[in-house]
């Protein structure tokens, strides 16, 4: 039987666009001078899920995208554009 080790485990290809959302949710979260513990707490979610969203290990619904721009003072669209 193979085995996978949990390095081999983050070679995977991480989806593109889920790159793009967590360098940009991290972005704008360093600009308006937040820490993950307080954006997170500010969109209503755990800081551990909000860290693995911004290092693209997990994704988020959009569901989850208007209380993530109202934490960070932007408006939604803004998460997924460059200014």
């Amino acid at each position: 039987m193979v085995t996978t080790s949990e390095s081999d485990k983050s070679d995977k290809a991480v989806p593109a666009q889920r790159l793009i959302f967590g360098r940009r949710l991290r972005t704008l979260r360093e600009r308006v001078g937040l820490t993950q513990t307080a954006a997170a707490a500010a969109a209503g979610m755990d800081r551990s899920f909000y860290v693995e969203v911004e290092s693209a290990r997990h994704g988020v619904s959009v569901d989850r995208v208007p209380a993530l721009a109202k934490a960070l003072g932007v408006e939604p669209y803004k998460l997924f554009t460059d200014d």
